[in-house]
């Protein structure tokens, strides 16, 4: 099993990475993690708007349904050598838990302010009050 769960965005000269620290939930524990924000040019133009963060339940029939969520506003441009870093956390509930056609899907959406969106998406699974996140 994993111990981190990784996804990257890389757009307009920016790079995004939503790190989740726990791969094993369990009743009573709290999806945390970081987004790491890096730029990868010196152009003013590099510019965030903010950032989504969604846990959505994608139902049997197709239908998506936002179970969880965080967002972060960005300010200005990201002009320093490091990674910005962003904790976050999101505390699951009994939606979480899916039936046999259900999955969970964590989304990572960066909004630019030019209006340019760039998502990036990993399942989660869970099972009697147990989650187990995992990309597949």
């Amino acid at each position: 099993m994993l111990s981190k769960w990784l996804t990257t965005v890389e757009e307009n000269g920016v790079r995004v990475e939503t790190v989740i620290e726990k791969t094993e939930l369990v009743e009573g524990d709290i999806l945390n993690g970081s987004v790491y924000i890096t730029p990868l040019t010196e152009d003013e133009d590099d510019k965030i708007d903010y950032i989504s963060l969604k846990v959505l339940c994608k139902h049997a029939n197709g239908e998506l349904t936002v179970i969880g969520k965080h967002s972060f506003q960005v300010v200005g441009t990201i002009r320093s050598k490091d990674a910005e870093i962003m904790p976050f956390e999101i505390m699951p509930d009994e939606r979480w838990v899916c039936g046999v056609d259900e999955r969970l899907i964590f989304q990572t959406t960066v909004i630019f302010l030019d209006g340019t969106e760039v998502e990036e998406v990993g399942y989660i699974s869970c099972a009697n009050m147990e989650r187990n996140i995992y990309i597949l």
